[in-house]
């Protein structure tokens, strides 16, 4: 049944739900989206160094991780509807707080904070969008959400953190979660009902580890990427104003990916639409080598992007096609955001001023083992169906 927002079925399959739940999602993870942005702001206003920042990504979902670990045990126990409120009034809190206390210890603390709300409003949507009928088509519209909200991000950016720095972000972000507060009496109070012991077999299953693998590798490329790839375009003599044209340019061929996920949905094979977005990221990671022009740093961004997009809506689909139960999606993002969290934190260590070589090895081993979890694991679920 379809209804309207005055009329709302509350139903994961309606209309208006699948909107809301969208824009939640990308609310979720506003800071990661435009995260470029935030480390600039950060080396600005808060005089983060090039490892500062590592840091400062790592911690941030780190905090996510724990959150979506969590949530693999209340994501179907909790109503939905207050879940999302207390997601969204501690993620504005902890941004709101972070005007604040901005010595290094204060604001990293505050940014873990923030990680752990966001991760759990990420995790229930994810829950949500995988109990619809289609949901390789909806993680694709969510991905695409995503992708428009970077686009508008990015190319603020400069004018943002010219006129107030970080704390110019910091207020948006707590602004946008009390904007979204309303959307919570939209949302359904529950899902479909699953079996806690087909949960606790299906998590444990090798074909699910190595998908959730697969993400946890993902990500740790693209923490990789989305956190250095601004001071590598400064390392290069790129202007602010260059960069950030550059990589929202780069998101936006980011949408197509996302769109073109959502269109093909299921028709297309899996692995393959893996294995396409593994070596684009491979290819984009190598163009941010050496000498690097403008037109290099944008294709890379539009690479990099459009595999990113492209990806994502088919690893959520591929862990959920592993278990029955509906819960591995949510503990997903626990995978992911724990690559999120790794990658930066090894690069950081790794790295120095002007020298990213680290980071480029880092993206590209994060691209191929993750497609080598995904193959291996959709090899285990094949042989599964065989035998049965």
């Amino acid at each position: 049944m379809r209804g309207s927002l005055g009329n709302q079925p509350r139903t994961p399959d309606a209309a208006s739900t699948t909107g809301v739940v969208v824009v939640l999602n990308v609310v979720a993870i506003a800071t990661f989206l435009v995260l470029p942005t935030v480390v600039d702001g950060a080396e600005r206003s808060l005089h983060f160094t090039d490892r500062d920042v590592g840091f400062l990504s790592a911690i941030n979902m780190a905090g996510s991780m724990v959150s979506a670990i969590g949530a693999k045990f209340w994501v179907r126990r909790v109503p939905w509807a207050r879940a999302v409120r207390t997601a969204l009034l501690g993620l504005a809190c902890a941004n709101a707080l972070s005007l604040v206390f901005q010595d290094r210890g204060g604001f990293l603390a505050l940014q873990c904070v923030a990680g752990f709300f966001g991760g759990s409003l990420y995790s229930l949507t994810l829950t949500v969008l995988s109990d619809t009928r289609q949901p390789d088509r909806n993680f694709g519209l969510a991905v695409a959400a995503q992708v428009v909200f970077q686009v508008m991000g990015l190319l603020a950016g400069p004018t943002l953190l010219a006129v107030g720095g970080i704390d110019v972000l910091l207020t948006g972000f707590a602004l946008l979660c009390l904007l979204a507060l309303p959307l919570a009496r939209f949302v359904p109070d529950r899902g479909r009902r699953v079996s806690a012991q087909v949960t606790f077999a299906a998590l444990l299953g090798a074909r699910t580890l190595l998908a959730l693998m697969g993400c946890f590798f993902f990500l740790l490329n693209a923490g990789c990427y989305w956190t250095y790839v601004n001071d590598m375009g400064h390392s290069a003599g790129l202007g602010e104003q260059q960069i950030a044209s550059g990589l929202a340019l780069g998101v936006s061929a980011g949408l197509l990916g996302a769109l073109l996920a959502s269109w093909i949905g299921a028709r297309f094979n899996r692995n393959a639409s893996l294995a396409i977005g593994a070596l684009l990221i491979v290819a984009a990671a190598w163009l941010l080598a050496g000498p690097l022009t403008i037109a290099e740093f944008t294709l890379s961004s539009a690479l990099f992007n459009f595999a990113w997009n492209y990806s994502l809506s088919y690893q959520y689909a591929a862990v959920n096609a592993t278990d029955p139960s509906g819960h591995s999606v949510a503990v997903a993002p626990a995978f992911h955001t724990a690559g999120a969290a790794l990658g930066p934190a090894i690069a950081a260590l790794l790295v120095t001023p002007s020298h990213y070589t680290s980071v480029i090895w880092l993206v590209d081993a994060g691209a191929i083992v993750s497609l080598v979890c995904f193959l291996a694991s959709a090899r285990l679920a094949n042989a599964a169906r065989t035998h049965n």
